[in-house]
């Protein structure tokens, strides 16, 4: 059974004798009283630390195999246990940061098998809490973390040296947040400490205009069936630089990585800009979620997996229509057109999605590169999330009184996301005729 990363956060074994100390391995820290101790056991390469206080002993794994880190840590036991004694509260033994960490691991390790979590979010945590959250915490009783202890870490998160965007930083804290509020669900802590503020640094990704729309994708049907190479090469200044080159055009360089282009990518490009969709939802929509409408108005109804705690019908442009036919199309030459089929890259079954979709990312950021779109005019980085944000720009600027209310419901997001980020470049220019259309005169102002 698969028990997430391990922190480092140790139980004793059940033989004694494994967990008694090395006597040879005992020591006293210096200034402090001769109950508190460092030392190791059989059982364990960590060092451990024991602190004898009101008739019992107080004993801790340090999670670090270095004897200098261990004296620190022991230093901050004392004064826990301590604390803890002035407190009333040494009635259960310590849980660590990591303990609970871990623990919240586990809890969500069985939201992904629930299918409550996708395997990204689920990597994405544990991933982050491994490398910089838990470092930070470790050993420390989740109990005395307080707000001066949540300070000291978003000042590290701060510093110049890490060169995380405000977003990122959000994110770490967040996942202490997590960490903490599942220990208050377990009654380790009666509360939750007030954390402080972060701030908003609002980055809009960059978008397509129509010319670079109409670009892509008429250069994504040319290239079908071609390879793509990564090629590392040397700048000018001496410096390492990547770029994209089709095969057998490379005029020097080492090749990193290859991808060869798919005819998803074309239709992927005009899907997702006259769907609204998330990349997310491209990897998970399968023929069961998409019904055909056509009447009066001709769309698609995507009944998609809930996404970003939205779970509405999704309903498409008419463009979207010709796109899913002439997949459907494709797909049943193939015999992989089946309500439980997937419409993109459907060669790759249900373990295979994530991998499905970084093939497609791997094709579109090598179609960017080689039309030389991979940023915007204002230095925004473009990926296939810039699809659906180019989607809901168009909306907004072409649209007829299009209601933002209903354009977010429909985008499976919010008018205050619209209004931060999708529209965020909607700036008076693009709105021209709004900006300078007339009302006719009223009768007394004649």
């Amino acid at each position: 059974m698969d028990r997430g990363p391990d922190f480092g956060f140790k139980m004793l074994p059940s033989p004694k004798a494994r967990a008694n100390p090395i006597r040879a391995t005992m020591e006293r820290i210096a200034g402090y009283p001769r109950k508190l101790v460092i030392y190791q056991i059989p059982a364990s390469d960590y060092w451990w630390i024991r602190y004898f206080a009101k008739g019992r002993y107080f004993k801790r794994s340090s999670g670090t195999e270095v004897r200098k880190d261990a004296i620190q840590i022991a230093k901050r036991f004392y004064d826990e246990i301590n604390f803890k004694i002035h407190q009333g509260l040494t009635d259960r033994d310590a849980i660590t940061f990591d303990a609970a960490a871990n623990d919240l691991l586990k809890s969500e390790k069985a939201k992904l098998d629930r299918g409550q979590l996708s395997q990204i979010t689920y990597d994405n945590r544990s991933y982050r809490l491994a490398k910089t959250v838990v470092p930070f915490f470790r050993g420390r009783d989740i109990a005395r973390i307080d707000y001066s202890a949540l300070d000291g870490f978003l000042s590290d998160l701060s510093k110049e040296a890490k060169k995380l965007s405000v977003s990122t930083i959000s994110a770490y804290m967040g996942l202490v947040r997590a960490v903490l509020i599942h220990a208050a669900r377990k009654k380790w802590i009666h509360h939750v400490p007030e954390f402080p503020k972060v701030g908003v640094d609002d980055r809009p990704r960059g978008w397509f205009k129509i010319y670079e729309y109409k670009a892509m994708y008429k250069y994504a049907r040319k290239i079908i069936g071609k390879t793509v190479e990564r090629v590392r090469a040397t700048d000018d200044q001496g410096n390492i630089v990547y770029h994209h080159v089709l095969k057998g055009h490379n005029r020097g360089g080492e090749k990193r990585r290859s991808v060869k282009i798919t005819p998803d990518l074309r239709e992927m490009i005009v899907f997702m800009v006259n769907s609204y969709i998330r990349p997310t939802d491209l990897k998970n929509m399968q023929h069961k979620h998409v019904d055909v409408i056509k009447g009066e108005w001709k769309y698609l109804r995507l009944s998609l997996p809930p996404s970003k705690g939205h779970k509405f019908p999704i309903t498409t442009m008419p463009w979207a229509v010709r796109v899913y036919e002439r997949m459907r199309a494709y797909n049943e030459k193939r015999e992989l057109a089946g309500p439980e089929d997937y419409v993109f890259m459907p060669e790759f079954g249900a373990k295979q999605r994530d991998r499905a979709l970084k093939l497609l990312q791997h094709q579109f950021d090598a179609l960017l590169d080689l039309l030389g779109i991979k940023m915007s005019p204002q230095g925004e980085p473009r990926t296939i999330y810039s699809l659906r944000h180019s989607s809901i720009m168009f909306r907004l600027l072409y649209g007829a009184s299009i209601d933002t209310l209903k354009l977010a419901r429909n985008a499976r997001t919010s008018p205050e996301m619209i209004d931060r980020f999708y529209a965020a470049p909607l700036m008076g220019e693009m709105a021209i005729q709004e900006l300078q259309a007339k009302r006719r005169p009223r009768p007394w102002e004649r």
